[in-house]
């Protein structure tokens, strides 16, 4: 029997039968107290190494159901993403954590996946750190087509680092996958995120992989070939090393910490012997084939939703893609959503008003004529200003007008000793102090400079990139920090954008500043900070050194003056009886009775 006439007698089978008898049909189930259907599965890999996969069924209707994937290197429960924690009746229930599910979702009509990727959880294998994803997600993909209880039209969905993985299983171009939510997220993970122009994002690969290593598969550990003593001795001073680096971030000078300072080499101790993949990541930073490969923005051939924050450490990897796709032609159908704040924020519903996840399934996987056919291209807040700010635009970067400010230079050369790293103070970061932080406790500083502008006229909304035009006195060599600021009447030093500049070499430097929507008000003079460090933020190929001697800078900000930046229209009215239609109402952020 094939696979389309099984799943019309399994449809015709649970329609005929009473909802309880029915939902004892699917093999491998069971019920769970908050009433939707769980069953658990090793989906084998490619190579036959089993994974470790959840799936979550409505508790009534006959199914087959539209079905969302995910895959994750975290445990459960799983974060609920599209915005906020939920607020479901369920929620409280006391339940084995792989029955809590995710009941937002089974709720409202899909079939949920979930697996772990290779390595996590109960999952089997060596975690790759997410240099080979593609094929198991491909396979795990192809599982879920083949199952009765999916009608073969999957949204795949993901945040953070289960997005990166959910983002590979979605480049296998199985025409399957009719939609792709990606939230805080990139599909170039290792060019774009952690090794940005070859430098190492030192303050978020650290960490993370030191956090991962606490709690890998027993399948992982066991194909470590270390004793279980010298295991949890291991994995202890891996827990002392985290505590060591957030207490010297704490402190506001990461370079007092051996973890901070130790360079990153492939026999880096406890990560390398608790993560055999480590030096394989390594050395990917110089190795563009491998790079090209972890890059698969031209590879998702469904539409995209992308939701992003101004200030998380994704942010200039996710814009970066969103433009290849456009230029592309790819992304036509795909929608945009920026939002003020940090990496963490994307929880804060001050911050974070709509729910616009199941919104976008329902539009392309069920077919369902709503809201998103109102969507502008962009919805964006305006950095600093909140959710309040938010508007829209039909394309992005949005028309802008070049304006030029002249800056002066700093009234000294600026030292650079390696030794005395510039400790990081905002900017796009997942540990390192994040954001649009007054950067003033920076200018005693010998190793800054500061260059600023006339005050401005009149209040100057950007949105866009930004390029700035560096002078020197002398020939400078080396890798630089540049920082675009908002040097404000009440004497705070905002950090808008910060970026690093790897390969600086002659007199002139050339800076280019990943997008940001950001007001600068009237008497904000426009300026620069240049240092040669922001530490743990990142680490070069070789340190800064000697002296930068600026003559001035020539700085282009894209002027969002004159453009209509209308508020997204939400069709806001009062549903009663109808629970889909109110729940979108809840979605679009509308006030609910």
């Amino acid at each position: 029997m094939n696979l389309t006439i099984r799943r019309a007698v399994t449809a015709l089978l649970l329609a005929c039968l009473p909802a309880s008898a029915a939902m004892a049909l699917p093999p491998g189930f069971h019920r769970a107290a908050a009433g939707h259907l769980v069953g658990e599965f090793r989906v084998p890999a490619p190579d036959g190494t089993t994974l470790q996969t959840l799936v979550y069924l409505p508790g009534t209707g006959p199914g087959p159901w539209p079905t969302l994937v995910t895959r994750s290197p975290y445990d459960l429960p799983l974060t609920p993403v599209s915005g906020f924690p939920e607020e479901h009746p369920n929620a409280d229930i006391e339940a084995d954590e792989k029955d809590v599910g995710w009941t937002e979702a089974t709720d409202r009509g899909y079939a949920l996946v979930i697996q772990f990727v290779r390595g996590r959880n109960e999952s089997d294998g060596t975690f790759s750190l997410f240099l080979d994803e593609r094929a198991d997600g491909d396979a795990l993909l192809r599982w879920v087509e083949a199952q009765p209880w999916s009608n073969d039209r999957l949204g795949v969905f993901g945040d953070s680092a289960g997005g990166v993985a959910a983002l590979q299983a979605a480049a296998s171009g199985r025409p399957s996958v009719r939609a792709i939510y990606a939230q805080a997220t990139s599909p170039d993970f290792l060019g774009g995120v952690i090794f940005p122009d070859r430098a190492i994002k030192w303050e978020a690969l650290l960490p993370w992989v030191l956090s991962q290593s606490l709690d890998s598969s027993e399948d992982h550990e066991a194909r470590l070939g270390i004793d279980d003593t010298e295991l949890e001795a291991l994995k202890e001073m891996a827990g002392e090393g985290l505590e060591d680096l957030f207490e010297a971030l704490e402190e506001g000078d990461a370079s007092t910490s051996e973890w901070w300072t130790t360079p990153p080499v492939a026999d880096f101790p406890v990560v390398s012997d608790l993560q055999p993949r480590w030096p394989d990541l390594l050395a990917a930073r110089t190795r563009t084939p491998l790079l090209e490969a972890g890059n698969v923005t031209r590879r998702l051939r469904a539409p995209v939703l992308q939701v992003g924050l101004w200030h998380d450490f994704f942010h200039d990897s996710a814009i970066e893609a969103w433009n290849q796709r456009g230029i592309s032609g790819l992304g036509r159908n795909d929608r945009l959503i920026m939002l003020d704040g940090t990496h963490y924020d994307v929880d804060d519903p001050e911050l974070w008003p709509i729910r616009p996840m199941f919104t976008w399934f329902d539009f392309w996987l069920k077919q369902r004529w709503n809201d998103v056919t109102r969507w502008p291209k962009v919805q964006f807040a305006w950095a600093g200003e909140g959710a309040e700010s938010v508007v829209g635009s039909a394309l992005w970067p949005i028309p802008a007008r070049p304006i030029i400010a002249e800056l002066q230079a700093p009234t000294a050369t600026i030292q650079i000793d390696p030794a005395k790293p510039v400790p990081t103070l905002g900017g796009n970061h997942l540990i390192a102090p994040a954001g649009m932080l007054d950067q003033s406790p920076l200018l005693d500083r010998t190793d800054i400079g500061l260059l600023q502008g006339a005050p401005l006229s009149r209040t100057l909304p950007i949105a866009g990139p930004i390029q700035a035009t560096i002078r020197l006195k002398s020939i400078y060599s080396g890798p630089l920090v540049v920082k675009l600021v908002d040097v404000r009447p009440d004497g705070e030093v905002r950090l808008v954008r910060e970026t690093p500049v790897t390969r600086a070499h002659g007199r002139v430097i050339d800076v280019r500043f990943s997008p940001i929507a950001y007001r600068f008000d009237a008497g904000s003079r426009p300026g620069l900070m240049i240092a040669g460090s922001s530490f743990p933020a990142w680490i070069f190929e070789r340190p800064a050194t000697g002296t930068v001697d600026v003559a001035g800078a020539r700085l282009v900000l894209p002027d969002a003056s004159l453009a209509r930046l209308p508020r997204p229209q939400r069709r806001c009215e009062t549903v009663t009886g109808d629970e889909q239609r109110a729940r979108e109402q809840r979605d679009a952020g509308c006030p609910t009775p």
